[in-house]
């Protein structure tokens, strides 16, 4: 079930800063993208070494879409660095890399102009439906964005937009609050804390943190221990926390985190 959002509304950006035109009338050769009702499209499973590589693209750049084809070579890539990983250090298999949020997805508080032509156009449609609202910057930001999916909540006045799965959702988020008509975006967040792992490269090693956590984690995880790694072709090498503090791939990854 999704974790419900703030409803404080959240500043708007300006839009000229992020060249999204203001709000016009729309034609019908505007962009405009073919979605269906959110409950009609299941979200697909997603394996973690796809999680740290969206992570890892994500913190790259801030095109609104991830480039497909790099991605999974570097989920590849992570797969590699978790297997050896974990061949020489058994007892790390416990801990797998946790989504934050649900991956290409997105909590628009919307104003009720914009809420009201959204749900017309998908009220009562079992199928797709050109997604054509009248407000053009809306419209061109959900095409460049591949949305495939929405769903109204009428009661809250927010809409999940289900998004192309190579979604860069930080850009994204940033992008609907430059549009008229947007209140606030967020991620679907995950509630609560939990294991993970956190991983970079820097100079052909790869800097891995694995991040055991335990002791009412809905809540926010009592106890909490850190291990840090490098892998470098076939060689998987432990670091004493110690040690791991002076080195910058670790530090880079525990202040991106926030972990201590």
């Amino acid at each position: 079930m999704m974790a419900w959002i703030r409803f404080a509304a959240c500043g708007l950006v300006l839009l000229s800063g992020l060249g999204f035109p203001p709000k016009s009338q729309a034609s019908e050769t505007a962009p405009a993208p073919t979605v269906v009702l959110a409950d009609s499209l299941e979200p697909a499973e997603v394996s973690e070494s796809a999680v740290l590589a969206l992570r890892i693209l994500a913190r790259e750049t801030d095109d609104l879409l991830l480039d497909a084809k790099r991605r999974r070579g570097l989920a590849r890539e992570i797969e590699g660095v978790l297997k050896r990983l974990r061949y020489a250090h058994p007892e790390m298999a416990k801990v797998s890399a946790r989504t934050a949020h649900l991956p290409g997805v997105l909590l628009l508080g919307v104003r009720p102009g914009l809420f009201k032509a959204v749900a017309g156009l998908l009220e009562g449609t079992s199928g797709p439906v050109a997604l054509r609202t009248g407000n053009r910057a809306f419209d061109a930001l959900n095409a460049r964005l591949e949305l495939r999916a929405v769903r109204p909540y009428r009661h809250m006045g927010v809409l999940l937009m289900r998004l192309s799965r190579r979604a860069n959702v930080g850009a994204a988020q940033r992008a609907y609050m430059a549009i008229e008509g947007v209140e606030y975006a967020e991620p679907d967040a995950h509630l609560g804390d939990g294991p993970d792992i956190e991983a970079a490269k820097s100079g052909g090693v790869w800097h891995v943190v694995v991040r055991r956590a335990w002791g009412d984690c809905p809540a926010g995880c009592i106890y909490k221990k850190l291990s840090f790694f490098t892998v470098a072709g076939g060689e998987v090498e432990r670091i004493e926390p110690s040690n791991a503090m002076k080195m910058s791939g670790f530090r880079k990854i525990l202040t991106i985190r926030n972990w201590r």
